[in-house]
C-alpha cells in the first residue's frame, strides 16, 4: 500500500501600491504566470497602504532579502522629504532595527520599496524593481518555466 504526501501550495505574495506602475505590471506578470501554470504557487496580494506588513512579516523580510545590516534598503530614497501638515518639509526617518523600520512603514507607507515579492516556503524575497525581475525570480524559485 502506498500513498502521497499532502501537498502544500506555496504562497507568495506581492507587497505592492495599487497605484504604482511598477507593482502593477509586477502584479500582471504573476497573473500571467498563473495562467500558464495554474495552481503552481497562491498569489496573496497585500496593499501595505491599507495593511502594512507586521513587525515579523518584516523580520522575515529582511532577512530573506540578506539586508539586515542596512535595513534602509528596504526604504525609498526618492521620498527623502515629506511636508508636514504646516507645509515645513520634514525630514523621513530611517531605521536601525525591525521595530524603527515598522514604525517607518506604518508613519511613511509610502517609504517602502514597492513592488517587493515574498515566498514564504522557500524563505526568499526580492525588491521587483525593475518589474521584469518578476520572472526572473518566478524562474529561480521554479514557478515559470523558461519562454
Amino acid at each position: 500500500m502506498s500513498f502521497r504526501m499532502p501537498f502544500t501550495q506555496p504562497i507568495v505574495t506581492l507587497i505592492y501600491n495599487p497605484s504604482c506602475s511598477k507593482s502593477n505590471v509586477a502584479l500582471s506578470i504573476l497573473h500571467e504566470a498563473l495562467k500558464k501554470q495554474p495552481g503552481i504557487f497562491k498569489l496573496d496580494v497585500l496593499d501595505y497602504q491599507k495593511q502594512p506588513p507586521t513587525k515579523d512579516q518584516l523580520s522575515n523580510i529582511v532577512q530573506y532579502l540578506g539586508i539586515e545590516h542596512d535595513l534602509n534598503r528596504i526604504l525609498r530614497d526618492d521620498t527623502s522629504t515629506v511636508a508636514s501638515e504646516e507645509g515645513i518639509q520634514e525630514t523621513m526617518k530611517t531605521a536601525h532595527n525591525v521595530n524603527e523600520l515598522t514604525e517607518v512603514i506604518k508613519q511613511q507607507p509610502l517609504k517602502l520599496q514597492r513592488p517587493i515579492l515574498v515566498d514564504w516556503d522557500k524563505g526568499k524575497a526580492i525588491i521587483a524593481r525593475p518589474p521584469e525581475k518578476t520572472k526572473e525570480f518566478l524562474k529561480e524559485l521554479g514557478y515559470l518555466k523558461e519562454d
